[in-house]
């Protein structure tokens, strides 16, 4: 499922998919998540079930030495990978949003460290010690069942299109409001397209500017932006004269709203 996810992930835009094709790996996120809570499921009633067998006075089934090796290695191989996965995620996002993911490989690490210590303290001499193995079994699961739940939460946040975190936003317009040529910005959406994401915003500048200046502000606003979330970033920038300022049109105005409505009265 995480390769299929990375390959969709990877295509470009096209004609029929102008917004890419995030949304697609987010469906698979969402897949494998609900994949990932019947498993944890499937290992809770598992582990119980054992542990009710060896209360009832029965040896339960126990993992072979082949298992131990393999849960030994997978540890190895997964540290090795987090140091490239911190680099990459850095690269990715700059700006410090990340999408709801898949478990983290620490949280992965330590899943495997748990099931490690529960096989191999069923090697040690005594019956009390087959327990472990159903123990660690029954408290991986509910580890695997929360990180499940928080994996499916952040996915349907995305599909129903809901904004960044309030930090993220913060971040957002603090950039935008420190761009030069901008007075302040107003009505700012935003929302995770895969693992690029959208910005609306509209802009407050000087209404003595032409739409050359305005239009050169609303692209240093975009370049910030990309530059912090990466080139990836989908940007709508609209700039707008300063509501705190009157329009000049509204101070020579010839037709005036009441003397408007006097005139219809008294045709009437």
């Amino acid at each position: 499922m995480k390769l299929l996810d990375h390959r969709i992930s990877l295509k470009p835009e096209d004609m029929s998919h102008n917004y890419g094709h995030g949304k697609v790996a987010t469906l698979c996120m969402g897949a494998w998540a609900v994949m990932l809570l019947l498993a944890g499921l499937h290992v809770f009633f598992q582990g119980t079930g054992e542990l009710i067998i060896l209360i009832k006075g029965q040896d339960p089934v126990t993992p072979g030495i082949s298992a131990f090796f393999a849960v030994a290695l997978s540890p190895l191989s997964k540290g090795i990978l987090l140091h490239y996965d911190e680099k990459e995620n850095v690269k990715l996002y700059p700006g410090g949003s990340r999408p709801a993911k898949y478990l983290s490989l620490r949280e992965e690490i330590f899943f495997s460290g748990c099931v490690l210590l529960g096989i191999g303290c069923t090697f040690l001499p005594g019956r009390g010690w087959a327990a472990a193995d159903s123990l660690a079994a029954v408290f991986l699961s509910l580890f695997v069942l929360k990180a499940s739940a928080r994996v499916l939460y952040g996915t349907a946040d995305e599909l129903i299109e809901a904004s960044l975190d309030e930090e993220s936003n913060l971040n957002i317009r603090k950039l935008i409001n420190e761009t030069e040529g901008v007075i302040s910005c107003r009505g700012l959406k935003t929302r995770r397209i895969g693992k690029n994401i959208a910005i609306n915003v509209s802009i407050n500048v000087k209404d003595s500017l032409n739409i050359r200046e305005a239009a050169g502000i609303s692209s240093r606003v975009e370049e910030r932006l990309k530059a912090a979330y990466g080139e990836e970033t989908y940007t709508l920038i609209k700039a707008e004269p300063d509501q705190r300022r009157n329009c000049p049109f509204r101070k020579t105005s010839r037709f005036p709203e009441k003397s408007i409505g006097k005139n219809l009265i008294s045709k009437n």
